[in-house]
C-alpha cells in the first residue's frame, strides 16, 4: 500500500512539473481561471423562446437567483430570441438578439432598471451588452457603465456606448471587455447603471458574461497544495 502511495505521488509530481504557474516574489501562485460564462442557455427553466421571465424563476429549485455562481438582481428577466414587444403588427422586430444560442437578459425597466447589482466574488472579464427594439420605432439605452465593488465601495469602472446602427431593429451585441477588474482584489459584485435617450428607453441586453476565479494574494501558501510545491522543487532539483 505504501508503494502504491508512493508511485500515485511520483506520477502526481511528474505530471505536475508540466503545469506553468507564475512565480510571484518568491511564492508560487496560481493564475486565474476560468470559473463560468453565464450564457442563460443552460438554465433549468427556461422561458419559452417568444417570451421572458425573471432570472429568479429558471433556476433549479431552492436555487433562486444564485446561476453561474452570481446571485442576479431580482430586475434581471431572461428572455428568447423570438420575442417581440409588439405582437400583432406584421414583421415587427424582435425585442433582441443573443450573443450564442437562444436567450439574453434584460433589465426589468418597471423602475428604469438602473443600478442592477450581481453579488459574487468572481472576477468579471467581459460580457456581451447592445441595444433592444421595442417597436420599430427605436429603443434601448445608449450607454452602460459597469462598476467593481467592495461591499458598497467602487473600486473600477468600464463605460462603454452601445452602438445603433440598424434602424428599427435590435442591434448585434458588443463585446465590453472588463479585463480590468482581473487585477482588482476583494470584489464582492458588481453594479450595472446605463444612460437612457430619454424617459422611456432605458432596457439594454446582454448575453455570455464571462467569469474567473480571483487569483490569491502573493504569499499565501495555502492557496497552492503543498505537494506542488514539493513537485516543482524536486523538478528543479533533478534538472
Amino acid at each position: 500500500m505504501i508503494a502504491y502511495q508512493h508511485a500515485a505521488l511520483y506520477l502526481f509530481i511528474m505530471n505536475m512539473k508540466s503545469v506553468r504557474l507564475p512565480v510571484i516574489a518568491g511564492c508560487l501562485i496560481p493564475a486565474a481561471l476560468p470559473a463560468a460564462t453565464a450564457s442563460f442557455d443552460d438554465l433549468f427553466a427556461p422561458p419559452l423562446p417568444d417570451d421572458s421571465t425573471g432570472l429568479r424563476f429558471t433556476t433549479a429549485p431552492g436555487d433562486g437567483p444564485l446561476y453561474a455562481g452570481v446571485v442576479w438582481d431580482d430586475r434581471v428577466t431572461v428572455v428568447g430570441d423570438e420575442y417581440k414587444v409588439d405582437t400583432v403588427t406584421p414583421g415587427a422586430p424582435f425585442f433582441g438578439l443573443p450573443h450564442s444560442t437562444h436567450y439574453f437578459i434584460t433589465n426589468e425597466s418597471t423602475d428604469g432598471g438602473n443600478g442592477i447589482m450581481l453579488t459574487t466574488n468572481l472576477l468579471l472579464s467581459g460580457a456581451w451588452f447592445g441595444r433592444n427594439e421595442y417597436y420599430g420605432f427605436g429603443g434601448g439605452a445608449e450607454a452602460i457603465n459597469i462598476v467593481a465593488l467592495d461591499g458598497i465601495t467602487p473600486l473600477a469602472s468600464v463605460f462603454f456606448a452601445l452602438p445603433e446602427n440598424f434602424d428599427g431593429q435590435p442591434e448585434p451585441l458588443s463585446f465590453v471587455d472588463t479585463s480590468v477588474f482581473l487585477s482588482l482584489s476583494g470584489v464582492t459584485g458588481y453594479r450595472i447603471d446605463h444612460a437612457a435617450p430619454n424617459e422611456f428607453d432605458h432596457n439594454w441586453i446582454a448575453d455570455d458574461f464571462e467569469f474567473v476565479n480571483p487569483v490569491p494574494e502573493p504569499g499565501i501558501a495555502a492557496a497552492v497544495p503543498g505537494v506542488v510545491l514539493l513537485g516543482f522543487a524536486a523538478g528543479r532539483r533533478r534538472r
